[in-house]
């Protein structure tokens, strides 16, 4: 199995688990406050750290970039989320559905990145 499956998908999962459980929580307890922080400030501090972790132990001159094509889907991605909460600050299950898979549609992309 390559590497990158087992980063992109095994590790991910297993760092998102305990964000996901207290996202669940913190809706079914109607704290939207709680939520929100979890959700942005977990994403923000993986994403960040994260990145950082792995910028210094490479320790590269010039990082490898993301092409268009996987840009191109993250901001999709981005609008996509942004359009349906946009429409009523709510998901519905269809709507969940959707980003779900277009999540899972786009880790292809990612995987030969």
């Amino acid at each position: 199995m390559p590497p990158e499956v087992i980063g992109f998908t095994l590790v991910a999962v297993g760092t998102s688990l305990p964000e996901l459980v207290t996202a669940v929580q913190a809706q079914r307890h109607h704290e939207p406050d709680l939520l929100v922080g979890n959700l942005l400030g977990s994403n923000l501090f993986n994403s960040l750290a994260g990145g950082a972790v792995i910028g210094f132990a490479t320790g590269t001159a010039a990082p490898t970039r993301p092409g268009p094509e996987l840009l191109a889907v993250m901001v999709l991605t981005g609008v996509l989320a942004w359009a349906l909460l946009r429409r009523g600050l709510r998901l519905t299950r269809v709507e969940g559905a959707v980003l779900l898979a277009v999540c899972v549609l786009s880790l292809p992309l990612v995987l030969t990145a």
